[in-house]
């Protein structure tokens, strides 16, 4: 997201390739590293003053995805020209929906300083010292932390 209009020329797929090397370097990337597809998501003509279009990159390798997303939450700001870059997996609305259900829970494990990730589709492991656990529902998270952390 915030890449500018047009400034991937003819090639979208060379430049997403040039641009991921250049924007999040050092990157460590396979050596057979390909950018499959590229395209911005088709819409009616912007306006200039309009944000960009999403670019989306097809990435053949997903270690080689993986490694993009991880540089790019190490970096944490991405620029481009003075413009910032973000980056983000690409979920089906389904899945996203999903996802998003454990907003508010995610948001409390971070005041409380618990590390986690969402694993895919949408399912929360929250580290604890060397242990993960695992939950399907916010609710069962939820239960979890008002265990740990009474009020």
């Amino acid at each position: 997201m915030g890449l500018p209009e047009r400034v991937e020329g003819s090639s979208p797929e060379e430049y997403a390739e040039r641009l991921i090397r250049e924007v999040l370097a050092p990157i460590e990337l396979s050596s057979n590293f390909v950018v499959k597809r590229a395209h911005r998501i088709p819409t009616r003509p912007l306006p200039p003053s309009g944000a960009p279009r999403p670019f989306i990159m097809r990435i053949l390798n997903y270690r080689d995805r993986d490694a993009i997303l991880a540089a790019a939450r190490r970096k944490k700001d991405v620029q481009l020209e003075n413009t910032k870059l973000s980056f983000y997996p690409d979920f089906t609305a389904a899945v996203q929906k999903q996802r998003r259900q454990f907003t508010s829970i995610r948001a409390r494990l971070r005041e409380l300083g618990f590390k986690y990730a969402m694993l895919y589709p949408a399912k929360l492991r929250i580290q604890e010292g060397d242990r993960s656990r695992f939950f399907q529902t916010p609710g069962e998270a939820a239960d979890w932390i008002d265990r740990q952390n009474p009020r």
